[in-house]
């Protein structure tokens, strides 16, 4: 390998940092993987989010997704230092699909040594719109077309009007006379935007934090403390 280039080991090192630090603020949807391809039967260096795909590490690059051909079409090209594989499609060993990214690494030889990859699970999404969809569908003794019409008009049109619902119905956040609860008020408010899905969604936290009259850095610190609760139940 030419003195121009770091040693592989030395650059597995730091794109495995890369991932912890990385790992540190992703949403628990978004898995990414290291693979030292020196090692292909023990390949998985880092990974942070497993359960995206039910990995670990030190599993085998043979154990990864299914159909990720522009991976394998990446592993046969040599003309590159860095291959870099945008938004396509795999799916899991069990058949549920991810959206992919892949930046695969050569030595000076155009020798494939590391592979990053992020896979995304948007299926909660999906979860969450059957949710809303059923929390607004109307009362439950109208016949089923009168149902499915309650729901379409019941349905808010966008992520504000959503927020705006669960602010209305957070009594301390609609009620001037209660100022003093305010504060616990905001994080119930979050604690029901979170399970409605909301911040799954792209800029979710920053609509959460306009919504509710606080920055962003105040929503993480609610889910962070919404986080602890759960662990500590």
């Amino acid at each position: 390998m030419s003195d121009n280039h770091p040693p592989a080991q030395q650059l597995i090192t730091l794109l495995a940092a890369t991932v912890r630090a990385l790992g540190s603020v992703i949403p628990a949807n978004c898995e990414i993987v290291l693979h030292d391809l020196r090692n292909p039967t023990f390949s998985i260096a880092e990974i942070v989010n497993p359960q995206v795909t039910g990995r670990k590490k030190g599993d085998s690059v043979l154990a990864g997704m299914r159909t990720d051909r522009a991976f394998i079409n990446a592993m046969e090209q040599k003309n590159e230092a860095v291959s870099l594989l945008l938004d396509y499609q795999t799916l899991t060993g069990d058949g549920k699909p991810l959206r992919s990214s892949t930046a695969l690494y050569r030595d000076a030889d155009g020798k494939p040594f590391a592979a990053l990859c992020i896979n995304v699970d948007n299926s909660g999404i999906d979860a969450a719109v059957s949710l809303l969809q059923s929390l607004t569908a109307g009362k439950t003794d109208a016949p089923a077309a009168n149902r499915a019409e309650s729901a379409t008009e019941a349905m808010p049109d966008n992520i504000e009007d959503l927020m705006q619902e669960i602010i209305n119905s957070t009594p301390a956040l609609s009620d001037a006379s209660r100022r003093a609860d305010v504060k616990r008020a905001r994080r119930l408010a979050v604690e029901h935007m979170q399970q409605k899905g909301i911040f799954l969604i792209k800029g979710g936290v920053e609509k959460a934090a306009a919504a509710l009259g606080v920055t962003r850095y105040t929503i993480y610190n609610y889910l962070d403390a919404l986080k602890g609760d759960k662990e500590h139940q």
